[in-house]
């Protein structure tokens, strides 16, 4: 066994309208992301955003929405303030074309385990900066077979 630390190598997926330099791009973008949702000290969490994001982004996660950097870092705040010690990471790579983007991401207690995860819809900016930030938690919602049932 090797005593080496583990070195991470994201795979990406580049669609018609990117390229693979923007999708290493909004990787850089999504754990700045993630770094903001785990900085305690609002200015600092404040700062974080305005590197990654436009001044005017807008957030939306199952249990509110933000607009500017400001109201974002109050969400921010507000959501993680019962959760201390937990921090936000990027579990995947990034799936990008035509200036959007996805990846999975889960919320790690103290200890290391993902109690959330969920899925990050992005756009962004030519520069890249993020727009805005569609957030959901868990996986889709899958259907249900009745065998023998009439259809709804």
């Amino acid at each position: 066994m090797s005593t080496q630390p583990a070195a991470r190598h994201d795979a990406h997926s580049v669609g018609a309208g990117s390229d693979a330099a923007t999708a290493e791009r909004l990787a850089a973008l999504a754990d700045g992301l993630y770094a903001a949702w785990a900085e305690p000290a609002v200015s600092r969490r404040d700062e974080l955003l305005a590197d990654c994001c436009v001044p005017a982004v807008t957030y939306a996660n199952p249990l509110g929405e933000a607009a500017g950097i400001i109201e974002f870092a109050d969400l921010i705040g507000e959501f993680l303030a019962p959760y201390p010690g937990h921090r936000p990471v990027r579990t995947s790579g990034v799936d990008v074309h035509h200036r959007r983007a996805r990846w999975e991401w889960g919320l790690r207690n103290s200890i290391g385990q993902i109690v959330l995860a969920g899925l990050d819809v992005v756009t962004f900016t030519e520069r890249p900066r993020l727009e805005t930030i569609s957030t959901f938690f868990g996986p889709p919602p899958r259907p249900v077979y009745s065998f023998g049932a009439a259809p709804a």
